[in-house]
């Protein structure tokens, strides 16, 4: 199990520090100090596994020696008692390669550290003790090409809220969110354990020691966790909602059961789950389908709202409809009514569409005329899956690039990858995806103006994270469904298949019971039996390939396996002599042989290989195996490659998205469910065979009971307060339209919405309903109006820390290195005001902060002007809106906006400049002449101003007097006034001096 243990220590000069020392022990290098003439020489030591050093872009090349370096940070630093670097000690996950927990720390130091500008000196060491962890050691400035900053990079520091959370549990937490992602992107069985509200130290070599100082400081910890428990129950709520979305009464007891020392805390147990569910920001949803109590907090209800936001965004938002035909298309590649009735849905639709498709119903092949129809127009299309297995299938069966969501998830953030309004993105198996991952999908689509195509079930398998966000979109927008279902090739398999996708589980169970394909031992041992002697028979080096077995445990998987490698051994398909390999990352030998069924359990692109795959060795010795792979494939595994298994039965989970001939399933366990039962039962064309145990179901009821079990993780948004509150649906085009399909889901909501209906009579009664509505909406702005203004306040602090360093080296502001991301980030804030604006419209109560807020949103709308003035062709005339707004620009306050857009569009700002400034002088005139029809006093003002240029001596000073006179009646007129000194200040000036003239030769204003 990894472990998220993250330790934070700071090397200062007061306590004797050296920056050099730190880095010889923790490299094993011999390294000169300059500033106190002492050689540190720890190059002997053998527990170093690698050492590198990572520099920010941009900086010197001599910075990659490690003596240089750090010298040059001694000599970075002035004062006797000054903090000189950083180090932070990493746990590193056990189960995988040295190659894996380079990669990974890489990752995080890249991530934290040397993409913020410091340069970090990183080693992995392994005692051999089976505790690997690993140093990085960093400075406390950024390196800025040459030398380094005048400033400490404070603003990388952790900003903390309460006492008790110290920069450990910090960087713990960032520890396993770096590990968690890496584990995902990777495709490996592993996860960071959240077993408490603080980590304790990593014990190592000495956790059974009590009297070693780290179990002492682990007592510490267990006695501060009991403390933060009484004093401050939110820390429980940030802890279960890392993984629940809806949570009970129960996930909050066994946390808190974890967390106490029952001996001492008996009383407080209860008192603190009783705390924790009556905080301020838990949300009482109401009972959820078993009549539990369930709870949700008012942060992830407002997570999941903004998720809503961008659907709801996405799905009133038509940019991606095409006009072309597409009969070419439908004929070509043979669409039955049903598929060309989904093309035509998905292509004339919104820019979100949901395709439910049930196994075997052609899903990939529909998304090959769709790739090549949206490619026909020039739009982009992508793929992105959870599996890197469905990845590689999506890729290879329909030509999308297709990669894991993990993988695009993190070159959006990287910017190594940008959406644009030019994509197509396509989920596939898009109901394993939770709802971190959807909502981050979701919001990248939408502000690049994409559109997106989410396919999967509903029915199948779920997200192991919290929620099944998929389900609930698809209930909240509608889908287009595909039904009829090609892989079984006997008709009657088709229907059950069809039935189990409806919910009609025992009628699938009922119709392979009077095939005979359901079979009742007395033990599992014997049942296990029976399946491998029904499925060696007749077996082929290629039948072997199409009779796949299936288990839910991997301790069955294991079983099955050795037992089905034990007979096509005695059959001689799988040669007798071994050569032994790894398997479970080095943990467990195997023995492979010739003609092997394996599967891969780990990525590695350079070999060629994805987790999932299987394969036929085809060669081996003892150095290195050749294989080739189900999709054809040919691929050379050398020794080293740990994460290989055998092949002949998988875990369900492992066959999502497989297609067989024949397959053999081992109802193994009574925690079988609908959705297991579901995968499990539809992945052959010809025959399927269930096998189970008397000791487990004691009949066919029993086991229909079993694979029938539902098992729906609740999201915020199936519950009765987010629809009333949010959707404002109709019975009929709710039920109707959206969830007519989704069997047992759709009793579920249906039954909710007979409590909204109840719960909205409730609020007309009070009369409470539309206060209720606007309090939320308040809310959800308020909320966001609060986090923007904090951003930019932080914003503006950086942005003066830049303007200081520009200052200092002689730069203009816009020159600094980070003036150009900071300035992407204020135009990310201007966007978000806006959108804000658009919202606030006809919601009162919200009045702190809508000036700031409205300030960015006018600069951004100057922004989007200047944009659009930016793609006019040379010499055409702008549109008279556009004139408008153009006119609006402020050249100096909006110049980084000018030097900006100039660039994007290969234009001169000061050919922009002109074109401003003629579009603001036109406007003015525009101005003036409808403000002279419309105070005639303006008129009578310009005309006496043109006679005093003309006229001279007595005429000349009568009209002068004249002028000054209604000058001067013009200023009583405060509203006018107001409005020439915002539109013509110039004039506005003007008027204001003549009237001042007159109040000095003594007449009255």
């Amino acid at each position: 199990m990894a472990i998220a243990f993250a330790q934070v220590s700071i090397h200062s000069r007061a306590k004797g520090h050296s920056a050099l020392a730190a880095s010889s022990y923790r490299t094993a290098s011999k390294l000169y100090d300059q500033r106190t003439g002492i050689t540190y020489d720890y190059s002997k030591r053998g527990d170093i596994v690698f050492s590198e050093i990572l520099l920010p872009d941009g900086s010197a090349l001599e910075y990659k020696d490690r003596e240089f370096l750090w010298n040059q940070v001694e000599g970075a630093e002035r004062r006797g008692d000054a903090q000189i670097c950083k180090d932070i000690v990493l746990a590193l996950p056990k189960e995988l390669s040295t190659e894996h927990h380079i990669e990974l720390t890489k990752r995080f130091a890249m991530t934290y550290f040397v993409e913020q500008g410091l340069p970090v000196d990183f080693a992995i060491h392994d005692h051999g003790d089976g505790n690997p962890h690993a140093h990085i050691l960093t400075t406390t400035r950024r390196l800025e090409h040459n030398k380094f900053s005048h400033y400490k990079a404070r603003d990388l520091n952790p900003v903390f809220a309460k006492r008790f959370i110290v920069e450990h549990d910090y960087w713990g937490e960032r520890w396993r969110e770096c590990q968690n992602n890496y584990f995902i992107e990777h495709q490996l069985d592993l996860s960071v354990d959240l077993n408490h509200i603080l980590s304790e130290r990593h014990a190592g070599r000495f956790r059974n020691d009590a009297e070693h100082y780290k179990a002492e400081e682990n007592q510490l910890i267990k006695y501060a966790r009991a403390e933060i428990a009484l004093s401050n129950p939110e820390v429980f709520l940030q802890k279960i909602m890392q993984t629940h979305s809806v949570f009970t009464r129960r996930d909050i007891e066994r946390l808190v059961f974890k967390t106490f020392d029952h001996a001492q805390h008996s009383n407080e147990y209860l008192n603190s789950v009783a705390q924790t569910l009556a905080h301020h920001s838990v949300v009482h949803l109401g009972k959820n389908e078993r009549g539990i109590d369930s709870y949700t907090t008012q942060e992830h209800y407002m997570r999941e709202g903004n998720l809503l936001n961008h659907v709801e965004q996405l799905y009133t938002r038509f940019t991606h409809v095409s006009n072309a035909s597409l009969d070419g298309l439908i004929q070509g590649y043979q669409l039955n009514d049903e598929q060309a009735e989904a093309m035509n849905y998905i292509t004339k639709g919104c820019d979100i569409n949901v395709l439910i498709g049930r196994p075997g119903v052609g899903k990939s092949y529909l998304l090959k005329p769709l790739k090549e129809h949206y490619e026909s127009i020039n739009y982009q299309i992508l793929g992105t899956s959870l599996s890197g297995k469905v990845a590689k299938a999506l890729q290879a069966e329909t030509g999308i690039p297709s990669s894991t969501i993990a993988s695009l998830i993190y070159r959006l953030r990287n910017n190594q990858i940008t959406l644009t309004k030019d994509h197509i993105l396509v989920v596939d198996e898009a109901g394993m995806v939770d709802v971190s991952n959807m909502e981050y999908l979701l919001e990248s689509v939408n502000k690049a103006g994409a559109k997106i195509i989410l396919v999967g079930d509903p029915d199948q398998l779920k997200p192991i994270n919290k929620g099944e966000i998929f389900r609930g979109i698809a209930a909240r927008i509608g889908y287009i469904e595909l039904e009829q279902i090609k892989r079984q090739r006997d008709l009657n398999d088709r229907q059950a298949s069809l039935a189990l996708a409806h919910g009609q589980v025992a009628d699938a169970v009922n119709h392979y019971s009077s095939k005979g394909a359901i079979h009742f031992a007395d033990e599992c041992g014997e049942a296990a039996n029976a399946l491998i002697n029904q499925w060696q028979q007749n077996q082929t080096a290629e039948s072997v390939k199409e009779h796949i077995i299936l288990a839910f445990t991997k301790a069955s998987v294991e079983l099955l396996n050795l037992k089905a490698r034990s007979v096509l051994q005695e059959q001689g398909l799988v040669q007798r002599e071994q050569y032994e390999y790894q398997s479970q990352n080095g943990a467990q030998k195997i023995q492979l042989a010739l003609g092997e069924r394996i599967l891969f359990r780990q990525n590695h692109k350079q070999l060629g290989v994805r987790n999932g795959e299987l394969a036929t060795i085809m060669h081996i010795n003892a150095n290195e195996l050749h294989a080739t792979l189900d999709s054809g494939e040919k691929v050379v595994i050398p020794k080293t490659y740990a994460f290989i298994d055998y092949g002949y039965a998988l875990t369900v989970h492992k066959s999502q998205g497989m297609t067989i001939n024949q397959a053999s399933v081992f109802i193994d366990s009574p925690y079988w469910d609908r959705n297991l039962a579901f995968v499990a039962m539809t992945r052959h064309r010809d025959s399927l065979n269930l096998y189970t145990s008397k000791h487990h179901h004691s009949d066919l009821n029993a086991l229909i009971k079993t694979l029938s079990r539902s098992t729906i993780k609740d999201n915020v948004i199936d519950w009765p307060l987010d629809f009333a509150m949010r959707a404002g649906f109709e019975p009929d085009s709710l039920i109707g339209k959206a969830i007519n399909s989704l069997t047992k889901a759709a009793h579920l909501i249906k039954d909710k919405w007979n409590y909204i209906v109840n719960y909205e009579g409730y609020l007309n009664t009070q009369k409470l309903n539309a206060q209720s509505k606007q309090h939320q909406q308040n809310r959800t702005l308020g909320h966001k109006m609060a986090q923007l203004l904090d951003e930019a306040a932080e914003l503006r602090k950086q942005l003066k820390r830049v303007e200081k360093e520009a200052t200092l080296r002689g730069v203009k502001q816009s020159e600094h290195p980070r003036f150009e991301a900071l300035y992407m980030q204020s135009l990310e804030r201007d966007k978000r005001a806006a959108q804000i604006m658009s919202e606030q419209k006809g919601l009162t109560g919200i009045t702190k902060g809508l000036e700031a807020v409205k300030s960015y949103a006018q600069r951004y709308e100057r922004y989007q002007s200047l944009t659009t003035l930016a793609q006019v062709p040379m010499g055409e005339r702008l549109p008279e809106n556009l004139a408008e707004r153009v006119a609006q620009i402020d050249i100096h306050k909006d110049r980084y906006h000018l030097n900006s857009v100039a660039k994007a569009y290969n234009k001169s700002p000061e050919l922009l400049i002109t074109i401003i400034k003629q579009a603001q002088q036109l406007q003015q005139e525009k101005i003036w002449q409808n403000l002279r029809k419309e105070y005639p006093v303006l008129a009578q003002y310009e005309r006496l101003n043109t006679q005093c240029a003309k006229a001279q001596s007595y005429a000349g000073e009568q009209h002068r007097k004249q002028l000054r006179e209604t000058a001067a009646a013009i200023m009583t007129n405060k509203q006018l006034v107001s409005f020439l000194q915002k539109t013509l200040p110039k004039i506005a000036k003007a008027i204001h001096k003549h009237a001042v003239s007159l109040k000095e030769q003594g007449h009255s204003l």
